[in-house]
């Protein structure tokens, strides 16, 4: 029993030592992937770099919390079901996080844990700063590794695939375009769901084209293992359904079958269900705790949100797929997939039936199925993006190999131009993490701010802010309630008596009061005049006892001009500077890191 259930992992690793042996460059593809996936990897901690990185890891701190302040079946599962803990996520980082949890509690320090579970009501500033320092950076590095791997294990994947298709040049190709690719390369820096998804789905897709290419039913049932594993982590991976249910009516025509007659033998489907079903359900563990419900509203919620533009940019949904992929591919990898996604159909008008052709259509298929529900969504980010991008990249290299065939100069040519812009584009992307605005400014305070010197901020969270963990901090600490701006603003202008050393203004939660309101619906909203007119006179100097010592990143353009840029530039810049946005809301690079930095001129605020 051990031994078949152990019989994959040692087929897999007597795969991955006989291509790494057969293919000489394989292993300098992979090593350039860590490489770019690992550079400075330690960026903002121990600060997290977005939203869903801190919950990836705090989803599982407050778990324990809770168990710990009540030791008892019902306070760990109302823990776990606690706020929106995600799916096999947990799970993963639970197992990351197990060595750090166990140290804490040989030494004492576990018990820390449970005020995490008051994180609303004591506000994320306080909890961030329950825990030390070095706990922190340990569980982020730590998380982070863990992508990192899978980002390399993704590489090697779609190497798989295109040696399948074709051959190992191909397998080449395709792999060190990905390994080059900024959508790839930034979400490895951080803790999250969409590499380890990826990841899962490329296990789908490999063992859906080996059912096509053998009929194995334990291809295809192990396919729709990995299909509910990758669901699990992400949703969207759902895609995988309609990839498997491709690889069986491909399998059945190969012997003559008609789709209906297919249809008509539903064993292995029934049972691939039931698989992928079971393993999505227990890949939930805020499903397994609290029952089925918490699965249906976690997917009700995840369909319904993406209606809404969360009060960010109202764009028609081909703009935000155009943005996102420009962004995580770059203007010639871009140009280059869109060609070979023509290619790819006039091959398939032409071409006999092979596992090549069986693997385009695959192909395909994810990425037409995938666009397909993204166009009825409000907002697409690069990250949601990423599912489809080793699948365009196939395609690509696939259509490159067939020209190499028929036109080689043109085909070397195209290919060197692909390779090097990208290089060069991911390139300034990953270099960029040594130099973030946020970072920069964080250092800057540690460096020039004496021991008992104090900072305002205007950020609610410290994922926004760049303020030094153990740095006095005032923050405001309000209710988001229909009040909110009107308490905010009281707060802001008791800013005299608090007298901090220095105030730090950060461009969502500053400078959006400066921006016009339609600049967006995040200005509209941020419109408050009393708390304009504070900034205002902050930033001219002449009001307040303060003077501007530091500026961190590119300035927003709105503080410039009024004028817009028009929108075929904002769709260029995307492709051409990798650091022009990543989420599409509240934690991008860009100008949402710009951070000001003013330093008090006088003792007293107060005349």
């Amino acid at each position: 029993m051990l031994r078949r259930l152990t019989a994959p992992i040692v087929r897999a690793k007597r795969q991955v030592v006989n291509d790494l042996r057969s293919d000489p460059y394989l292993a300098y593809i992979l090593l350039l992937a860590t490489a770019l996936c690992s550079f400075w990897i330690w960026h903002r901690v121990p600060n997290f770099a977005t939203r869903d990185e801190r919950w990836r890891i705090v989803d599982i701190m407050e778990a324990i919390g809770f168990s710990i302040q009540d030791p008892s079946v019902d306070s760990l599962r109302d823990g776990i079901i606690f706020w929106r803990s995600y799916g096999a996520t947990f799970y993963l980082y639970g197992i990351v996080l197990l060595p750090l949890l166990c140290y804490l509690a040989l030494t004492g320090g576990l018990e820390q844990l449970t005020d995490l579970s008051e994180a609303w009501t004591i506000g994320h500033w306080t909890y961030w700063q329950i825990l030390p320092s070095w706990v922190w950076s340990v569980a982020i590095v730590s998380a982070r590794l863990v992508n990192v791997t899978l980002a390399v294990g993704c590489v090697y994947l779609v190497y798989r695939i295109g040696t399948m298709l074709r051959d190992r040049a191909t397998g080449r190709l395709a792999a060190t375009t990905l390994a080059l690719t900024w959508g790839l390369v930034v979400l490895a820096h951080e803790a999250g769901e969409d590499v380890p998804a990826l990841f899962f789905l490329l296990l789908t897709f490999i063992y859906a084209l080996a059912y096509v290419e053998t009929g194995s039913s334990r291809r295809f049932l192990g396919g729709c293992l990995f299909g509910g594993i990758a669901i699990a982590f992400k949703l969207t991976a759902g895609v995988g359904v309609v990839l498997l249910a491709g690889a069986y009516l491909l399998r059945a025509r190969r012997h003559g079958t008609t789709p209906m007659e297919a249809l008509f033998r539903p064993t292995m489907l029934v049972s691939g269900a039931a698989i992928g079903i079971v393993t999505v359900y227990i890949g939930f563990p805020s499903a397994v705790s609290g029952g089925v419900d918490v699965l249906f509203d976690r997917v009700a919620r995840g369909t319904t949100a993406k209606g809404s533009s969360h009060g960010w940019l109202r764009r028609p949904s081909w703009w935000w797929l155009l943005r996102g992929y420009l962004n995580g591919l770059g203007f010639p990898l871009f140009v280059g997939s869109l060609a070979a996604v023509v290619a790819a159909f006039d091959r398939l008008r032409h071409r006999q039936r092979s596992i090549e052709s069986d693997g385009i259509v695959l192909s395909l298929l994810v990425v037409g199925a995938t666009l397909l529900v993204f166009s009825q969504w409000a907002y697409i980010r690069t990250h949601h993006l990423l599912l489809t991008v080793p699948f365009l990249l196939v395609l690509l290299a696939v259509a490159l190999q067939h020209t190499a065939v028929q036109r080689p100069r043109l085909a070397r040519v195209a290919t060197a131009v692909l390779l090097v812009t990208s290089a060069f584009y991911t390139g300034l992307g990953t270099v960029g993490y040594a130099t973030q605005p946020r970072d920069q400014a964080a250092k800057w305070l540690t460096d020039h701010a004496t021991e008992n010197a104090t900072v305002e901020t205007y950020a609610t969270d410290p994922q926004d802010a760049a303020v030094p963990y153990a740095m006095t901090t005032h923050r405001p600490n309000l209710p988001t309630n229909d009040e909110y701006e009107h308490m905010l603003a009281e707060w802001v202008l008791d800013m005299p008596e608090r007298c901090p050393t220095y105030i730090q203004l950060n461009y969502q939660t500053s400078f959006m009061y400066l921006a016009p309101d339609n600049h967006s619906e995040r200005a509209s909203d941020h419109s408050n005049p009393q708390v304009r007119a504070y900034y205002h006179n902050l930033l001219a100097e002449n009001t307040y006892p303060y003077e501007v010592v530091a500026r961190f990143g590119r300035e927003p353009r709105f503080l410039r001009t009024a004028e817009a840029r028009p929108v075929y530039w904002e769709l260029l810049r995307a492709g051409i500077y990798p650091r022009t946005n990543q989420y599409g809301d509240p934690q991008d690079f860009g100008v949402d890191q710009y951070t000001v930095i003013l330093e008090r001129t006088e003792a007293s605020c107060v005349g």
